[in-house]
């Protein structure tokens, strides 16, 4: 059994080329905008390498970002802001090679932890995401994000305090 790095901020040089998730999107995108996000601190993308041979594993990628609060459950709109604050969890892939192995579980407790952790420090509402396709929101769903119900591009969220009380980000 292969052993792997704990996620690390991408390298310059790291081989973004060799990674193949199996999704063009994906794949374009992390050859082609994940660093250059990264020097122009847009976003921030970690990997997973395998131990031995450094090769990516796979990636997520993280930045800040907005909620229109009529994209909430009328429940959840009152008395908020607007636009309320948010964690963008923007990507999140596993090489082929690697997939069915728990890495991309892996990758999402690190967005969740890390996104719990910063909301201790900068006020944030939810982590929110766009995912591809039924699959990818299963995924999600299963971490505890759900549709907003009113935003045209389908977008799924978590809210931080629901992470909080499933244990993400509990320290000491």
């Amino acid at each position: 059994m292969a052993a792997f790095t704990p996620p690390r901020p991408l390298a310059a040089d790291d081989d973004t080329a060799a990674f193949d998730c199996g999704r063009d999107a994906l794949n374009h995108w992390f050859r082609r905008h994940a660093w250059r996000n990264q020097e122009l601190g847009v976003s921030r993308t970690s990997v997973i390498c395998e131990a031995e041979t450094g090769g990516i594993v796979g990636y997520v990628s993280l930045s800040t970002a907005q909620v229109e609060r009529a994209w909430l459950p009328k429940a959840q709109q009152r008395n908020r802001p607007d636009p309320l604050p948010a964690i963008l969890l923007g990507q999140l892939a596993v090489d082929r090679r690697w997939q069915g192995q728990g890495i991309a579980r892996s990758l999402m407790f690190y967005a969740l932890t890390t996104a719990v952790r910063l909301s201790e420090q900068v006020g944030c509402f939810c982590v929110l995401t766009h995912p591809l396709d039924d699959d990818v929101r299963a995924l999600y769903a299963a971490f505890g994000f759900e549709d907003l119900p009113f935003d045209p591009a389908r977008s799924m969220a978590v809210r931080i305090a629901d992470l909080v009380r499933s244990g993400f980000g509990a320290t000491g």
